[in-house]
């Protein structure tokens, strides 16, 4: 079995490339679906790519940067040990790189690791609940939700559905100014914590 760090969405795409069913399954199972982005959604990332120059970024904010982390992605991921546990953890991510960064905010879906995967649960007496599933045994599967974490009974559940596409809406920068989504770069790029505003005064 190939191990699940080493699998690199660069080395996703290659396989997938290959056309090679039995690669293509094992690349499902260690990382996910991974998928080619919109047209529209590889344009914006090239635009971007293009307006975050450098000296842009070294303008940005990275204090407002923050607000805009916590009010847009806090809820579902941790940066330095603060946030939700429903997506992966940014602290030691490859957002160094603005164009692994911008595909990953712009066109979520083009990669989606299968650890990340929500499933959804029907139970037996016709309740459903949605997450990431965060741990399983023979008996019991526990769910990461948006705000907490459940513990079911494989017994109570009627059906299971795994859903390919990422939980991470691909819109999340068009409510953003430019000057907005480069404040947000900026920090997310950054490599320690940043003190909020309020806290700078």
């Amino acid at each position: 079995k190939i191990p699940r760090n080493v699998v690199t969405p660069f080395h996703a795409r290659q396989i997938q490339a290959m056309k090679d069913k039995v690669l293509s399954k094992v690349l499902r199972d260690v990382w996910g679906e991974v998928r080619k982005s919109e047209k529209v959604l590889s344009e914006k990332i090239e635009s971007l790519e293009k307006a975050l120059t450098p000296e842009v970024r070294a303008q940005g904010h990275k204090a407002q940067g923050r607000v805009l982390f916590q009010t847009l992605c806090a809820s579902c991921h941790q940066l330095y040990g603060q946030g939700g546990k429903l997506g992966p953890d940014l602290t030691g991510s490859g957002r160094a790189d603005l164009g692994y960064l911008l595909e990953n905010i712009v066109a979520p879906n083009s990669v989606v690791p299968a650890e990340y995967q929500m499933s959804i649960l029907t139970l037996n007496d016709q309740r459903i609940l949605s997450g990431v599933v965060s741990s399983t045994n023979d008996r019991k599967i526990t769910l990461q939700t948006l705000t907490d974490e459940v513990t079911i009974e494989k017994s109570s559940i009627a059906n299971t559905t795994l859903v390919a596409d990422s939980m991470m809406p691909p819109g999340l920068l068009d409510s953003l100014s430019i000057t907005q989504i480069r404040d947000l770069v900026a920090y997310l790029m950054y490599s320690q914590q940043v003190a909020l505003p309020e806290e700078t005064e």
